[in-house]
């Protein structure tokens, strides 16, 4: 049951609003499934660093003020980085917005990820009081249900139709979100660089 519980846990904040859903979900628009499950397999190798750190007993690094502020930082300008282009891209009728092969997607998927403290905070911190005797079962359980959610986003999000005008506007909100999730990153940054002060 607590297997379950965990997966649960997982699969909700996978789908909960935040730079790695709304990146596969973009991908999956713009280019199509393939894209997509390349963005989804940039971001599961980061979760999976990730959860090894937690497996490993290493977690306290997210709660670290260090690692906040650099992390923080570097993440909070990568996303701004990727806002612009996003903002700039003008889309094709043939649902491309910009081509890009599944090893750079794979790159920008997995460097969104591990840029993005947040996500190690979450595994340090949420996620640890559920982990049961058996760590490994635990971290597996999790996986799985973020995996699940990713997968299902991917996939939904390469089968819908769309027209040139409504991915130009989901474009601009897409930037627009990711311009938000950097300064929430750069406030991450700043209030830890104010604690090591």
């Amino acid at each position: 049951m607590e297997y379950l519980i965990l997966a649960s846990v997982g699969f909700i904040a996978a789908l909960t609003p935040g730079p790695d859903i709304f990146y596969i979900i973009r991908q999956g628009l713009c280019n199509g499934k393939g894209a997509a499950f390349w963005a989804v397999f940039g971001i599961l190798t980061g979760n999976i660093i990730y959860l090894t750190l937690v497996g490993l007993g290493v977690g306290i690094i997210g709660k670290s003020d260090i690692f906040q502020a650099v992390v923080g930082l570097i993440g909070g300008l990568y996303l701004i980085k990727i806002s612009y282009s996003i903002f700039r891209d003008e889309p094709k009728f043939n649902r491309s917005c910009s081509k890009q092969d599944g090893l750079k997607i794979f790159k920008e998927a997995l460097f969104l990820n591990l840029s993005n403290p947040k996500a190690m905070i979450f595994f340090a911190i949420i996620i640890t009081p559920f982990i049961t005797k058996s760590i490994m079962f635990s971290l597996v359980s999790l996986f799985l249900g973020i995996a699940t959610a990713f997968i299902l986003s991917a996939y939904i999000s390469s089968i819908i139709e769309i027209n040139t005008q409504i991915m130009k506007v989901i474009n601009k909100i897409s930037a627009i979100i990711f311009l938000f999730f950097s300064l929430s990153l750069f406030q991450i940054s700043f209030r830890a660089f104010k604690n090591l002060l």
